[in-house]
């Protein structure tokens, strides 16, 4: 028996899993009517491919208490978070480095090109080069992007409808702050020293 809930940040759903029989299997199942599956234990979210994912975190927060703190795959320190009205904020002591257009984090890492097809191959290809569970392109028109992510544990390639880490990775490619989603949803992202805030509407 699958126990989990449903919850859409900026657009993009997740299924945030409490109980389940096989993880595979409900991996499998899930991915059917959402685009990222992660695993609560406490106050810790485990993503399907163990990778860092923006929008689960957001999801997953706003299922939390007011304030607080909770920890993610792709992220080694805790991240504060605060919840308001339809509204979540993460507060991400996040490391990256910068090569032109390709953006590394820790858990995943993002190239912002016009120019390449978006091609499970062509991302793979940047996942195994540079050893992260994850890599995405974000493709881009003034403050509109377009996101794919490849997952290499899960083998899986989609066309996201929202991105949180994609959003955070035209940030810092752009400087845009203001970033709109495939869904006309919007994530606010605000880099001050060595701490990124997120913010997006997070519903049922």
């Amino acid at each position: 028996m699958i126990i989990f809930t449903l919850k859409i940040a900026g657009g993009n759903p997740t299924a945030l899993v409490y109980r389940y029989v096989s993880k595979n299997k409900t991996i499998k199942k899930l991915l059917k009517i959402v685009e990222q599956v992660g695993f609560v234990s406490g106050n810790k979210l485990e993503m399907s491919g163990g990778e860092l994912c923006i929008n689960a975190t957001l999801a997953f927060a706003s299922t939390l208490k007011q304030k607080g703190i909770l920890y993610t795959s792709g992220v080694k320190e805790p991240i504060l978070y605060e919840n308001k009205v339809n509204n979540t904020t993460i507060k991400i002591p996040l490391k990256y480095k910068k090569e032109r257009n390709i953006i590394l984090f820790e858990g995943i890492g993002f190239i912002c090109s016009n120019r390449l097809k978006p091609t499970k191959s062509i991302l793979k290809f940047y996942c195994n080069k540079y050893n992260l569970p994850a890599f995405g392109l974000i493709k881009y028109n003034q403050v509109n992007i377009t996101p794919y992510v490849y997952v290499k544990a899960i083998n899986s390639f989609v066309k996201e409808t929202a991105c949180g880490s994609g959003s955070i990775s035209y940030n810092i490619f752009s400087g845009r702050k203001r970033i709109i989603q495939p869904t006309g949803k919007i994530i606010k992202v605000n880099i001050k020293k060595d701490k990124i805030f997120v913010s997006a509407e997070v519903i049922k």
